[in-house]
């Protein structure tokens, strides 16, 4: 029987199976493989290391140990998508094979070479075989374009379906893939923000999209978040999100073009301000400025290369703040968010603002 070492959440026997529910529903449950009884404790395989704050927040209080060890493969059959279909490929195709996919709620997404592209029917369906705990399986289709910023789905296998229910940190968020923008590589991200929001905030999202900060900022904190996107059906999706979550602060959603919210203020009104709109938010720079209070805060994303991008977003964010009259006091963070392709980073800074 083939074992692998995989983190886990150690729990009391008595506990168990609400909390295997639980894991279960919010995604972190590693079902390739078996959960071990050891005296009076389970340990339970997980597809990620969890945080204290994760945990505490899905489970409520619980007595409980996280860290690695050897799990035993629950799979009758092969292991690996590559195992699975090494008598359907090629040596070379299958070293194509992807190795990782998105976990979006119930649905996996998996980015298929071009090379590949007339295999996705089989490598979604031998896809689906290896991962039965999936409903759909889709593959991306193109880049990201437009003003709605969406993105082309190919389904592979499993139900018909682009919609779902995503749960972040115990935030449950409606998503839809066909009809807005959703990344779950930027799971970290919404949560550090959320615990940089201090109580009564005013915090503008410039580019919301299905609003995962907005519902992690007000699960969290006693903030109003005004969460503008120009897609009407990401605005519609944060008001289902809204609904699904006990929020303790308020969001006011809105669709429209950012510009005319930003130009229709007549004093500076936000503590911060998100700009999570890689390729484009350079633009808004000067409209942010304009309703951020003094002192107040950007967090400002952008798409960077180079061999230090850390450099090069904070020239860059200098530079546009200075052109929109005002002046960077602090940089509270620079951070490498996750890789956006060959030799290029989605990047963030943290920006103290004067």
């Amino acid at each position: 029987m083939m074992s692998s070492k995989k983190p886990f959440l150690k729990v009391p026997a008595n506990e168990g199976e609400r909390i295997r529910k639980i894991l279960l529903e919010h995604g972190f449950l590693d079902t390739d493989f078996k959960i071990v009884s050891q005296n009076t404790s389970l340990y339970m395989p997980l597809h990620q290391k969890l945080q204290k704050e994760q945990i505490i927040g899905i489970t409520g209080p619980i007595d409980y140990d996280i860290g690695e060890r050897e799990f035993e493969s629950a799979l009758q059959g092969p292991r690996t998508l590559a195992e699975a279909l090494k008598d359907h490929l090629s040596a070379s195709e299958l070293a194509l094979v992807p190795r990782a996919y998105d976990l979006i709620g119930d649905i996996a997404v998996l980015e298929i070479p071009e090379e590949l592209s007339e295999h996705s029917d089989l490598i979604g369906r031998v896809f689906h075989d290896v991962h039965k705990n999936f409903s759909t399986v889709l593959a991306k289709r193109g880049a990201i374009s437009g003003t709605t910023r969406t993105r082309e789905y190919q389904h592979l296998a499993g139900e018909i379906k682009t919609n779902t229910i995503h749960t972040e940190y115990g935030c449950r968020l409606a998503v839809d893939l066909s009809k807005a923008y959703f990344s779950p590589r930027l799971l970290e991200e919404h949560n550090r923000i959320a615990q940089l929001v201090q109580e009564n905030e005013l915090v503008v999202d410039m580019f919301c999209g299905v609003g995962p900060f907005p519902v992690h900022i007000t699960r969290q904190r006693k903030a109003h978040v005004v969460a503008i996107d120009i897609n009407p059906e990401a605005i519609d999706l944060l008001k289902d999100s809204m609904k699904l979550n006990r929020l303790l602060g308020t969001i006011e959603p809105i669709i429209g073009d950012v510009r005319k919210y930003t130009s229709k203020s007549e004093e500076a009104v936000a503590s911060r301000v998100i700009m999570n709109h890689p390729s484009g938010a350079f633009d808004f720079v000067s409209d942010a400025c304009r309703i951020l209070k003094p002192n107040g805060v950007i967090h400002y994303y952008d798409f960077i290369g180079g061999k230090n991008p850390e450099d090069e977003i904070k020239n860059k964010a200098f530079k546009l703040v200075e052109e929109s009259g005002r002046s960077v006091q602090e940089i509270g963070r620079i951070r490498r968010v996750r890789d956006s392709a060959p030799y290029e980073f989605q990047m963030v800074i943290d920006l103290l603002i004067e």
